[in-house]
């Protein structure tokens, strides 16, 4: 018998700086990574950086992912070889474990109404490995086939879509019903905040390159008709530049393509403009960026830099300008969102 086993906890032990009120659209969740283990933190930045540790480091806490309204964040915690996800409310201050058949998790996706995840799950022989998890209800919904391995894309902006991938194949389906639609080739598909474009991966010439895949709506809309788009499988975003990158973000409601670039062994952040595919290099220097993120209403960027031999953390505008650091640790910081 299937059993959702909910646990909440009141995180009496959470070690603080600076008071204990965090305010959810000022705060950087970020994963600390220190030695073998790592944890998730709330960073303060409305004044002085001050932290809230969520978790301790008898655990590997990853990934840790804000829901859009900003009332919760979710994170993925391995404990004795198991990995579970967590969800808590803004402040860290109450968390619950969302557990199916003790199965451990892989990956997962805050749905745009704040009400779902789609969690992936690692694999077995006798169920799907995608599902829908409802934070109201507590339950859990297969949304891929059993006999299929998938790994979790992203959501469509009204939250009746999921994209994923099976193999190199990138499929469409509504969780709550039966479709399951093939789009083209490819893998980690991301839905544009406007819902007309997915922009995914295809290796070429051992590259990551970035392809974009136009229209994606009206292939929605006309489910189960006939499909004028047969012969269309996306094209590349840029084809008279090499592009080896499997970190990228959508920008302007989907006008644009945040994305870094890996070349030669050194990744620098670019953005694109999806219209008329002009480019602008960001950041310029020998030394790695990553774990782009996006302030509300686009207003900033957050990354990661390791200028000084740790990845501390950065923001800039979205023009490349007034970089700064946001906060330097001898420790090394990962996985942001804001």
């Amino acid at each position: 018998m299937n059993k959702t086993i909910i646990i909440k906890i009141l995180c009496l032990s959470i070690f603080l700086i600076n008071g204990c009120s965090f305010a959810s659209n000022k705060a950087i969740l970020a994963e600390q990574k220190i030695g073998d283990f790592s944890r998730i933190v709330l960073i303060n930045t409305t004044s002085s950086p001050s932290f809230k540790f969520i978790t301790d480091l008898k655990a590997v806490s990853v990934k840790p992912k804000w829901s859009p309204n900003k009332k919760n964040f979710a994170f993925i915690s391995e404990r004795n070889n198991k990995k579970n996800l967590w969800i808590s409310n803004d402040e860290g201050s109450e968390l619950e474990i969302a557990n199916y058949n003790n199965r451990e998790v892989e990956r997962f996706e805050w749905a745009p109404n704040s009400e779902e995840i789609a969690i992936e799950f690692k694999p077995n022989a006798d169920e799907a490995n995608i599902f829908l998890y409802s934070l109201n209800l507590k339950n859990f919904l297969p949304i891929t086939r059993p006999d299929k391995v998938a790994n979790l894309g992203s959501w469509s902006p009204d939250s009746k879509w999921i994209v994923f991938n099976i193999n190199d194949s990138i499929y469409l389906s509504n969780p709550k019903g039966v479709n399951e639609i093939f789009i083209t080739k490819g893998s980690n598909p991301k839905w544009s905040p406007n819902g007309e474009y997915l922009i995914f991966n295809r290796t070429e010439k051992q590259n990551k390159s970035i392809w974009i895949y136009k229209d994606i709506d009206k292939v929605v809309d006309n489910t189960g008709k006939e499909n004028n788009k047969n012969n269309y499988f996306g094209e590349n975003i840029d084809i008279n530049h090499v592009i080896n990158s499997i970190e990228y973000a959508w920008a302007f409601g989907g006008n644009k393509i945040l994305y870094i670039n890996d070349l030669e062994n050194n990744k620098e952040i670019y953005m694109m403009d999806v219209k008329s595919k002009k480019i602008e290099r960001l950041t310029n220097n020998k030394v790695d960026e990553s774990n782009i993120v996006w302030s509300e209403r686009y207003r900033s960027i957050l990354f990661t830099s390791n200028a000084h031999n740790n990845s501390d953390i950065y923001q800039m505008k979205p023009d490349g300008s007034s970089q700064e650091i946001i906060l330097s640790s001898k420790d090394n910081f990962s996985f942001l969102d804001w």
